[in-house]
């Protein structure tokens, strides 16, 4: 069975478009690491890792997995951006205070909500140049 082999090098020009996603619970710190190893990864590989690194955990897994889809094909609809053309860029994880301002102080044990900010780095593939 023959594999096809990608090089798949970070453009040297580049855009970034910037995203925003609330994670309902709060990750794991094996999701925590996986999120901070992907900075200049291709799409592709980004990918690869979350899907294997996280079997054990399946929800988790799925929730980054269907982000990072959004993100791709929003920017494929939106942009006409080849998917070979994306990597992540940074990922950053945000804890956002959860304050009920009808709770008194010392009842609230809110805990923050996680925002992932998720900067997809494109280049122009030699098609798109083309046209």
């Amino acid at each position: 069975m023959a594999r096809l082999e990608l090089t798949l090098n970070f453009p040297k020009n580049f855009q970034i478009k910037t995203f925003n996603v609330k994670s309902e619970k709060k990750l794991s710190p094996l999701a925590k690491l996986i999120l901070q190893s992907v900075q200049f990864k291709h799409f592709y590989y980004v990918r690869d890792d979350i899907s294997y690194l996280l079997k054990s955990n399946p929800i988790e897994r799925d929730f980054l997995l269907q982000a990072l889809y959004s993100i791709v094909i929003s920017l494929q609809n939106n942009s006409s951006i080849n998917f070979f053309d994306m990597w992540i860029y940074e990922i950053y994880i945000n804890k956002v205070p959860t304050h009920n301002k009808f709770m008194s102080q010392k009842s609230q044990n809110l805990e923050p909500g996680e925002y992932l900010t998720i900067k997809l780095a494109y280049g122009s593939s030699i098609s798109q140049e083309k046209k």
